[in-house]
């Protein structure tokens, strides 16, 4: 079975993820593509798709190849600056589990804590008001959030896209369909 882990990255939380999902992944036939170096050809079995949040869903890159993606078994990852086990978290996992699920079979999916670009927070930090805007909490999360994702989060989430690896080589063994999961 060969996997292919793709994600696109703006801070290096993402492609943080992504190599630690890579290094831990329990196959052999498996690479790894920066989207933001071009679309690799998709040949895999699997492919694990990862990318930053924005706007409560994956990244314009990644969001245009989630579009295109056809006929493959697909696990979702995504980092972002903010609590992920908040609702926002959950929304922007599902956003990119909706951009591929029509078309494919969804095998899983985790989002997990990660730190902003700085451009990123210096924008935040030079708006006067509105959601976004710099406060006492915000600062203090963005400083408690930089050095994320931590290795359990990128230790669970390799166990959780190994587990479903081991999932769909036991189905594909016996016949069955992976069931696509709900994100």
């Amino acid at each position: 079975m060969k996997v292919q882990v793709i994600y696109h990255s703006l801070s290096g939380c993402t492609e943080k993820l992504a190599r630690g999902i890579f290094e831990r992944l329990d196959c052999e036939d498996k690479s790894l593509h920066d989207l933001s170096q071009g679309e690799p050809e998709l040949d895999g079995d699997v492919l694990l798709l990862g990318y930053w949040v924005d706007r409560a869903g994956p990244c314009q890159p990644m969001r245009e190849l989630m579009e295109r993606v056809e006929g493959n078994h697909v696990g979702i990852f995504c980092t972002l600056a903010f609590w992920c086990d908040a609702a926002h978290g959950a929304a922007s996992l599902h956003n990119g589990a909706e951009c591929v699920k029509a078309r494919n079979t969804v095998i899983g999916g985790i989002v997990c804590n990660g730190h902003m670009s700085q451009k990123m927070l210096e924008s935040f930090r030079s708006m006067k008001a509105g959601p976004h805007s710099a406060n006492p909490a915000s600062e203090a999360r963005w400083e408690l959030l930089k050095d994320h994702p931590s290795d359990c989060e990128i230790s669970l989430a390799a166990e959780r896209f190994n587990e479903r690896l081991t999932l769909l080589r036991t189905l594909n063994a016996q016949g069955v369909a992976f069931p696509s999961i709900e994100i």
